[in-house]
């Protein structure tokens, strides 16, 4: 134990009957996990008894780690642990990659959920409803002062969505986070540097933040946040909302925050998200499903970066030397829920960013990640919950994670160390030593490497040190991240923000100055990127906006503004604010051509009970609720307005509100009324269940007669879901009717199931006709038939007297295609060979047909389909993905598997394998949904192992499924030209 004071010395004597190292019966029992990755590895650093229960860690500038031991979190009855949560100190005073000297820091808190260490020598803790901060005056490995910070006041209790997650930035401020907050109302008390810190949606329940100086910030309605206070607790303010339960978050090098958010409202994908000042990331648990967004499907919400893997209690943005070189820069995120650590690597992608994944840790049920820090040598720690149940149960782990061969650099403190931490008490020393050092950092502005130029800008505008001449050299730096850096922290005074985001190349440094205007000269600018297709150049803008113009001229500007993304920016704005609602605006509002304009105007009226507008709200559903969301939505305000929220529970997630409402019965009575608009018709019919009393074969039968082509293909859809004889005969009927629609003949098509033995004849018949687009319908749902010699003969001469036919019918009689495709691998190619005319209307048939490649089977577009995989959402009527990456997604989907939706290899001990996405776990089953998107469920008790799979269920020959033309015809679906004549679906 050399090298240790003298009072560690004798606190190590004392308490080294309580102190157990290892033994090598628990190590032989503790299977590792799997390092992905053979260039690292993954080692036992400790466990039970010596730690046990672990809900996060942190790692000192010595090399200490501090971690979270629970005793409260759900305690079972006779549990013989202490009766508070301790925080436990490990040292490995030997050097062999183990702790050996394990020892109480401190304990009395409860529900205590994370810890991180500052450089100042504080180590800050969040509990589920405190921050407090500790210290070791007397270096016995011990604290012996405790500072309370920051206080949750509310009346929920679940422990793990409050407060969490730490993140340091170099100005003294601390962030954190805070959980829904069971969806109760919660107030934030707060008075000092910045901590930034996460709090969650606790369970729907309000809150306050309460902070030094009786700083209070409510906490409504079960939103969770990220906040920022200084690291004496002062100065207490919300950065974001809009989350469930943001466990944890970090800072890359250039100061870009990064959040882990956890378990979005039983609906996966958990995500990974790019914070900025203001940003309102869609979760509020107590409300209802058209007002959530997870990926930015409401207005105004921005979408996450990634998806993760289920519950992530960790991330960090890897700034070291220890692990390979190209980890550097890469976020790490730890898995609690599927037993993996998941390595990201980030590309800016406009204003924000795109992520490639791989796992790199995998372990089996009992591998819980519990958080993840790096520590002064690079190498990670891991704490482990190691067990599945929630309630307390005597194990934990924390796992040390480091290179097979490292190539370590000297630990010199140097501003050019390749770890982040020395390179910040480099510049922190230099800054103690005044001139001379400030002297040297003002000449580190020109290191040719970015990151010594980042901690440099830094520390130089800790102390208000740049010149007019630097200012100018770093706004031109040929780092983006650099610039983004520089406009986000500079003094107002010193910067021309709008002259930054009319001439930077940079998206990212573009939004970033946006969000720092405050001048109404730049208003025409501000409008300008309003109208960006890039929400978080818009929410920069909007933010712009808000720092702006008052409330009063915000009302103004929605008034007597004629473009509708401003007056959308105003709306959304007035509504966050919390300001009173002005009935003229909102009668204005419900009255606005612009459908998200609207749709922002009726959550208004529900969030915040505004009954005067009841009967506005049911009688505009005829002519305004013209979209799939803003159908939900009004029928939502009004079961907000009728009391339906009596019936929230904090169990309730999904459209459950509408058996609870009379949702069913405002929307099936538009049918009927000669007021209701084709479009609002359109959406009625995809809203009401296949088999709801009011879509009778006769109505369905009467709507196909419609004078709106919409309307008659919606009718013809919902015909096709009655799958009874004389609704048969009816399709058969369309589609036979020569002088129709030949998009409605082929809708009618799909209904004529080739299985059925019927269909098989007239089905051969319409792939004659003389209208390709019938023919080709008819051919496509011909697959899987079975065909007598004369009939595949017959399909064979229509083969050759029609070679545009000849692939489809190839298909039909599972021969070869003579089509030439590209190989998989060969993108450009493929773009290449794709390029051509195409119909959107046949790229939707194909996407929902039965007989297609089978995208409806987990993806959800248009207000159809199951949301298994990834949602596409359309903004401006295209999903966001470009070509290249829509195709090589289809041609290759295994090539960049979105984490949230990772595989799993499921292994039982009878020789049983599945593979499919995560659905949910309990303490009894593991659940998948598979390629077909069918729920599959396995006992925990009879899994041999489970195995991120590196393969997408989305499966790797989906191209051989379609035609070229198909294939064509899908991707002008998914991403229609702007100056198409008709929107996918319109007829």
């Amino acid at each position: 134990m050399t090298g240790l004071s003298p009072a560690r010395l004798l606190a190590s004597v004392l308490s080294f009957s309580a102190v157990c190292c290892l033994s090598s019966l628990a190590t032989a029992e503790i299977e590792p996990p799997r390092s992905l990755d053979p260039r690292i590895k993954i080692e036992l650093f400790a466990a039970e008894p010596d730690i046990v229960t672990v809900t996060g860690l942190t790692v000192d500038q010595r090399g200490r780690v501090f971690v979270v031991e629970s005793h409260t979190h759900f305690r079972p009855e006779n549990y013989e642990g202490p009766k508070t949560d301790r925080i436990r100190l490990l040292e490995d005073t030997t050097g062999d990659g183990r702790a050996d000297l394990i020892q109480t820091f401190y304990e009395g808190s409860t529900e205590t959920m994370n810890v991180a260490a500052h450089p100042d020598g504080w180590i800050y803790v969040a509990t589920r409803s405190s921050i407090f901060r500790l210290r070791d005056k007397d270096d016995d490995g011990t604290a012996d002062l405790r500072q309370n910070l920051v206080q949750l006041e509310t009346t929920a209790t679940y422990p793990h969505n409050g407060f969490s997650g730490f993140a340091f930035d170099f100005f003294n401020n601390i962030y954190f986070g805070m959980g829904e907050n069971e969806g109760a109302d919660a107030e934030l008390v707060g008075d000092f540097g910045n901590i930034y810190f996460t709090l969650g949606q606790n369970y729907g329940d309000d809150a306050t933040l309460v902070g030094k100086g009786s700083v209070r910030i409510p906490a409504l309605r079960g939103e969770g946040g990220v906040f920022r206070c200084r690291t004496d607790g002062s100065r207490l303010e919300r950065i974001a909302t809009g989350f469930w339960n943001p466990f944890h978050l970090c800072f890359d090098v250039y100061g870009r925050m990064f959040v882990g958010d956890n378990d979005p409202g039983n609906r996966p994908p958990c995500r990974l998200l790019t914070i900025v000042q203001g940003g309102d990331y869609g979760y509020r648990r107590r409300t209802l499903e058209p007002f959530i967004a997870v990926n930015a499907e409401t207005p105004g919400t921005l979408p996450m970066t990634s998806s993760t893997g289920e519950s992530p209690t960790g991330v960090i943005s890897y700034e070291s030397d220890q692990l390979p070189a190209d980890y550097r820069g890469d976020l790490l995120v730890a898995s609690w829920g599927e037993h993996r650590i998941d390595r990201y690597h980030l590309t800016p992608d406009g204003a924000s960013f795109k992520t490639s994944t791989q796992p790199v840790i995998a372990g089996e049920e009992y591998f819980r990640p519990a958080g993840i820090a790096v520590g002064p040598d690079g190498c990670l720690y891991v704490g482990d919950w190691a067990d599945r149940s929630y309630p307390l149960h005597g194990k934990g782990r924390v796992w040390k994670i480091s290179a097979v061969k490292p190539e370590l650099s000297p630990r010199d403190n140097q501003l050019t160390s390749p770890d982040w931490q020395q390179r910040q008490n480099a510049a922190r020393n230099l800054l103690a030593q005044k001139k001379p050092g400030i002297d040297q950092l003002q000449a580190s502005l020109g290191n040719t490497d970015p990151r010594v130029r980042a901690v440099a800008l830094n520390a130089l505008v800790s102390v208000n040190k740049l010149t007019p001449a630097h200012i100018a050299v770093l706004l031109k730096d040929k780092e983006p991240g650099i610039r983004e850096q520089a406009v986000a922290i500079l003094p107002a005074d010193q910067v021309d923000f709008a002259q930054v985001a009319r001439e930077d190349q940079s998206p990212l440094v573009q939004a970033a100055a946006l969000r720092r205007i405050s001048n109404k000269q730049s208003l025409p600018l501000l409008f300008e990127h309003l109208q960006n297709s890039d929400p978080f150049m818009q929410q920069a803008a909007r933010e712009g906006l808000r720092q702006t113009l008052t409330n009063i001229e915000l009302a103004e500007l929605f008034s007597q503004n004629d473009d509708s993304a401003v007056r959308l920016a105003a709306i959304f704005l007035l509504k966050e604010s919390n300001t009173p609602a002005d009935d003229n605006l909102l009668k204005q509002a419900l009255k606005d051509h612009n459908p998200d304009v609207r749709f922002v105007a009726v959550e208004w009226i529900g969030r915040d009970q505004l009954k005067q507008f009841r009967e506005t709200l049911v009688a505009d559903l005829a002519s305004q609720a013209t979209t799939p969301d803003l159908l939900k939505a009004y029928l939502a305000s009004i079961a907000q307005l009728d009391g339906v929220m009596k019936d929230w529970t904090r169990g309730t997630t999904g459209d459950w509100w509408v058996t609870k409402s009379q949702a069913q019965q405002l929307a099936a009575r538009l049918l009927d009324l000669p007021e209701t608009s084709p479009e609002v018709l359109k959406q009625i019919l995809l809203f009401l269940p296949a088999k709801h009393p009011a879509l009778s074969e006769a109505k369905l039968t009467s709507l196909t007669q419609s004078t709106d082509a919409g309307v008659r293909t919606e009718a013809i859809r919902s015909l096709r879901d009655l799958k009874t004889k004389t609704a048969r005969q009816q399709l058969l009927q369309l589609a036979n009717n020569s002088k129709a629609d030949a998009n409605l003949r082929a809708e009618a098509i799909i209904g004529l199931s080739a299985t059925q033995p019927e269909n098989v004849k007239p089905l051969l018949k319409l792939a004659a006709d003389t209208n390709p687009t019938v023919a080709n319908e008819a051919l496509r749902t011909l697959r899987g038939a079975s065909l007598n010699p004369s009939q595949q003969t017959t399909l064979k001469q229509l083969a050759a007297e029609n070679y545009a036919a000849a692939a489809l019918v190839q298909r039909v009689l599972n021969q070869s295609p003579a089509e030439t495709k590209p190989n998989r691998d060969e993108l450009s190619a493929w773009l290449q060979t794709l390029a051509g005319p195409a119909d959107p209307r046949a790229g939707q048939r194909l996407f929902f047909h039965p007989q297609g490649p089978g995208c409806f089977r987990c993806h959800q577009i248009d207000g159809r389909g199951q949301q298994v995989g990834p949602g596409l959402i359309r903004t401006n009527g295209r999903i966001a993905l470009n070509r290249e990456r829509l195709v090589e997604a289809i041609i290759n989907p295994s090539k960049d598997i979105d984490p949230g939706f990772l595989p799993l290899t499921i292994v039982t001990i009878d020789g049983q394998t599945a593979s499919g996405i995560y659905h949910k776990h309990n303490n009894k089953e593991r659940s998948i949904y598979d390629s077909n998107g069918k729920i599959r469920s396995f006992k925990i008790d009879e899994i041999e192992e489970m195995v991120p799979s590196k393969t997408s269920i989305m499966p790797n020959g989906l191209v051989d499924q379609m035609t070229l033309q198909e294939f064509r015809d899908l991707i002008a679906y998914l991403l229609p030209e702007s100056n198409s004549k008709s929107k996918p679906g319109s007829e």
